[in-house]
């Protein structure tokens, strides 16, 4: 009976994922089309155009890594946040109209400075460490300083659908979770509201570097 009931909880364990998993990862029609129809750089949305704010503001799904229409959208993406009139130095897909978690970050922490795809991000840890600076963003004007934690362990696949993980801090970090941020309809705005009552203290007299007396409690 035992083995009965262990297979039947597998099972719909099973079904259950399954189904998660073909329901968010599929292209669908609207979106290859979009993506394949777009222009080189594609425009990005705007916070203060009520349209654009509903996609800002939703919660993206995962894509499959290893696809046509991943590949050509990281392209389109890549040229996008490169663009010599609005350059930045990440972007995520909600900001060019697709809620898909897909972010594309500048890696300031390596010699050659270059931007690199994340697919399906996710933080596995955090440190207790924060550090705080002036943040901007490509969908709207308002710049503000924020607390972005210091050193982030990440995991996600590359393009070629290859798991991976490492660690990212300073600068670089604080990129990748602005951008991560986006995936879930968090903005900038947001976290600097959520943050403004936040008990700080500072860690360094000569760095922006802070502890949240919130954290761990």
């Amino acid at each position: 009976m035992y083995w009965k009931t262990t297979l039947l909880a597998f099972f719909s364990i099973s079904f259950c994922f399954g189904q998660l998993f073909n329901s968010s990862e599929s292209w669908n029609t609207e979106e290859k089309e979009f993506i394949k129809n777009s222009p080189e750089i594609i425009r990005v949305l705007n916070l203060s155009n009520k349209e654009d704010s509903v996609i800002l503001k939703s919660v993206s799904k995962s894509i499959k890594p290893r696809n046509k229409t991943t590949r050509l959208l990281a392209e389109k993406m890549l040229r996008t946040v490169q663009n010599p009139d609005h350059r930045g130095v990440g972007i995520a897909a909600p900001q060019v109209g697709i809620n898909r978690r897909i972010i594309v970050v500048q890696r300031l922490d390596k010699p050659n400075r270059e931007f690199e795809v994340f697919i399906n991000p996710e933080i596995i840890w955090e440190s207790d460490l924060y550090q705080k600076g002036p943040e901007g963003d490509l969908s709207f004007e308002k710049r503000a300083d924020v607390f972005r934690n210091y050193i982030i362990h990440v995991k996600y696949y590359d393009l070629k659908g290859k798991l991976k993980t490492e660690i990212l801090e300073d600068f670089t970090a604080v990129i990748f979770q602005h951008e991560r941020d986006h995936l879930d309809g968090i903005l900038l705005t947001d976290r600097f509201k959520e943050q403004a009552n936040e008990p700080w203290s500072e860690a360094n007299e000569t760095q922006q570097l802070y502890f949240n007396y919130n954290v761990n409690l």
